[in-house]
């Protein structure tokens, strides 16, 4: 299939799925995931052993149906991305819930900027098209190429369209001179890393955190707003903005990455299942541990 025949099919099929309603989204989500569970067969092993390490007191039967959930929504954030990129119209009082608006709103008064500090939960594409309809400003994610060039392209022009901007992943100065313009930056660094980095506990399990934080956020300025998502049963949303952390990120990078981490854990344990346990949060060890994702016999 050529690249603009793939590009039109996507086009097609995501606009399709963006005229559906949540709960529609959510009963399709359901019943692909059976599925998506055999196409992502190594991100469903991956989570079950994010889960088991996490979660080791949580009896199996348990984690085993935490684990479908957790699959269900991230299905569900798929095509709620469909949404975020295709929507025309995006009536955010039928998508979320919001609580603590006014930390949003009170941010984007002080006219520096705002960085959202977040997670990697399920929905982040539709999350951050409603955030900047609430905020009133550009919000810019920190993005990664998918492997199709064709799709990628087409994506990335959908987010500059409804969010006003996008940063590359390696491009530290854009993100600091979308805050230095008044806008908001969107950082989730609840990912694993190789270099530039401190062991801080996550869930009990050590988990390689950049050691850069303090530096890349001073730098940033801007109103921090603590943010995050959880499911509810119907489809929709629960936003949640948040009030700064107090002296946070400090000058410290051991303890700006343990209190990240401890903010993130403790939302996550609200809601499990919202959480992405599919990538190899544990994957870098410390000098001398075996790893964490090795195939068992």
């Amino acid at each position: 299939m050529s690249m603009s025949l793939r590009v039109r099919a996507f086009r097609a099929l995501a606009g399709w799925v963006a005229g559906r309603t949540p709960a529609r989204r959510l009963a399709l989500a359901r019943w692909l995931a059976p599925v998506a569970a055999v196409l992502a067969a190594k991100r469903r092993r991956v989570a079950r052993t994010n889960l088991r390490l996490c979660f080791p007191d949580m009896p199996e039967r348990e984690r085993e149906a935490l684990l479908g959930r957790m699959l269900v929504a991230n299905v569900k954030g798929l095509l709620d991305a469909c949404a975020a990129w295709y929507a025309d119209e995006l009536r955010v009082e039928e998508l979320y819930e919001v609580e603590g608006l006014e930390h949003l709103r009170g941010a984007v008064a002080q006219g520096r900027g705002v960085v959202i500090l977040g997670a990697h939960f399920h929905g982040s594409e539709l999350h951050m098209r409603a955030i900047r309809q609430l905020a009133g400003i550009p919000v810019s994610p920190i993005v990664r190429a998918f492997r199709d060039a064709g799709v990628d392209g087409e994506i990335n022009a959908r987010r500059r369209q409804r969010l006003g901007g996008t940063i590359a992943r390696s491009d530290l100065h854009a993100f600091c001179a979308t805050v230095h313009r008044g806008e908001a930056a969107v950082y989730t660094p609840d990912v694993n890393v190789r270099v530039r980095n401190v062991f801080a506990p996550f869930f009990g399990v050590a988990a390689s955190t950049l050691d850069a934080m303090p530096v890349l956020l001073r730098r940033a300025g801007g109103t921090i707003v603590p943010t995050w998502t959880r499911p509810l049963p119907d489809g929709r949303y629960a936003l949640v903005f948040e009030p700064p952390l107090p002296d946070f990120p400090g000058r410290d990078g051991v303890a700006a990455a343990a209190r990240y981490n401890a903010w993130v854990e403790a939302r996550v344990r609200r809601a499990p299942e919202a959480y992405d346990w599919g990538v190899k949060r544990f994957k870098t060890r410390p000098a001398g541990e075996a790893d964490l994702y090795a195939r068992r016999l």
